[in-house]
Formats: C-alpha cells, sequence, structure tokens
C-alpha cells in the first residue's frame, strides 16, 4: 500500500471536494477553511507537482482568461491511482483507530 503524508491528504481531499473548481487558489482557500492550515503557494504547488510526479492527480489547462494576456487556470483532478491512495488512507485510519474513541482519552 502506498502511504501519503498528512500533506497529501489535505490536497487530495481538498481536490476531491473541489471537483471541476480544483485550482491553486482554490485548493489553497478549501484546506484553510477546513483545517486553518495556511500552505504557501510554493509549498502547494510543490506538493501538487510530486503528486502528479506520483500520478495521484493530473493537471488540465483551462480556457484563459477573457483579458488581453489573460492566462489559463491549472486544473486538478484525482486519477484512478490518487482515489486508490485516499481509500488506503481511510482504511489505514479505521485500522489505527480502532477500538479508541474521544473518551479513551480521559483521565481517571
Amino acid at each position: 500500500m502506498n502511504e501519503i503524508s498528512k500533506a497529501e491528504e489535505m490536497v487530495l481531499l481538498a481536490i476531491w471536494r473541489l471537483r471541476d473548481e480544483a485550482y491553486g487558489v482554490s485548493i489553497r482557500r478549501k484546506i484553510l477553511n477546513d483545517t486553518g492550515k495556511n500552505y504557501t503557494y510554493g509549498t502547494l504547488y510543490g506538493l501538487l507537482r510530486q503528486m502528479d510526479h506520483k500520478g495521484y492527480i493530473k493537471k488540465i489547462k483551462g480556457e484563459p482568461l477573457p483579458k488581453k494576456g489573460g492566462r489559463s487556470k491549472s486544473y486538478f483532478k484525482l486519477t484512478p491511482v490518487g482515489i486508490r491512495v485516499l481509500k488506503g488512507a481511510i482504511a489505514l485510519h479505521k485500522r489505527m483507530w480502532k477500538d479508541i474513541n474521544e473518551f479513551s482519552f480521559d483521565e481517571s
């Protein structure tokens, strides 16, 4: 099983949740809103490049913005491999947290 880092997990989940609106700014905003984690764009795009290289995501060029010299947004989509590693992360969490609940940490 491919284990993914917590950062990769957060980015993959953000992409999955955003669906067709998953591009750099929206991914960063989603992670910040859901977790409070404020990734720099350099860190985020480094993770995206790394996950693209691993085959977890694919990069799709959008249409250029409708202004002079408008650049294309790069959108990101999960691949079947990316979905598989996320499912593996869920299974790992379930195994690790088996028989443990929030009350397990209460001091007696």
